[in-house]
């Protein structure tokens, strides 16, 4: 009985090294067809997935508004509403789940939060010479609808994504801008004033590491 084991084994031992033998001669000998096999199914698993969240949010009582991000690209959108509104839309990786809105702060201050989803299915290969890398394609953009009637101070943080603003006619910010390695484009400097009361201009600062800054006319 136990001679028949061992050479049941034996036989599944040299089957198994046969067939990794036959496995790898043929990878050597057919390297581009199993490198587009594999780019063919790290593609599938890396690409992302359509993602959208909403949130609304009272603003009786806050006096100063925070938001920060990362890497999702943010654009103020003031608006004729009484809440803050805010839209997170865009591809997520594979595998990940939300919320990724979260809300934080005093029942004077209101700190909101993006917490991009890490671009963790991240794939690297190496097939006899041949290389590819593939990463998740995810990206997010937040829309943030400010009430033109809200006139407290808003600040705005982000790392590498971008932020614009969008100003509507009869409707000014005091704007401070500041931006490590990004573009700072203030389109609405400079404009004239007449009309708009001093009390009415609202304060924004804007901070960035490497993204861009953009503050332009809504029309």
């Amino acid at each position: 009985m136990l001679k028949k084991l061992l050479f049941g084994f034996a036989a599944l031992f040299l089957i198994l090294v046969g067939s990794l033998i036959l496995m790898m001669g043929y990878v050597f000998n057919h390297p581009q067809s199993i490198f587009d096999a594999f780019n063919s199914v790290t593609s599938k698993l890396t690409q992302g997935e359509p993602y959208e969240e909403k949130s609304e949010f009272f603003l009786q009582g806050i006096k100063t508004l925070h938001f920060t991000s990362g890497r999702a690209n943010l654009q103020v959108i003031p608006y004729d509403g009484p809440t803050l509104k805010m839209e997170l839309t865009g591809k997520i990786p594979r595998f990940e789940r939300g919320p990724f809105i979260a809300q934080g702060g005093s029942p004077t201050h209101l700190v909101l939060e993006i917490h991009e989803p890490l671009a963790s299915n991240w794939v690297h290969i190496n097939i006899n010479g041949h290389e590819s890398s593939s990463v998740s394609d995810s990206s997010l953009l937040a829309k943030i609808y400010l009430p033109k009637t809200y006139q407290g101070e808003v600040t705005v943080e982000n790392i590498e994504g971008s932020v614009e603003v969008l100003m509507p006619k009869g409707k000014l910010y005091e704007f401070d801008l500041q931006s490590g390695t990004g573009k700072i484009d203030n389109q609405i400097a400079g404009q004239p004033l007449e009309g708009i009361n001093p009390a009415e201009v609202g304060k924004m600062h804007i901070v960035t590491t490497s993204g861009n800054i953009l503050i332009k006319n809504a029309f």
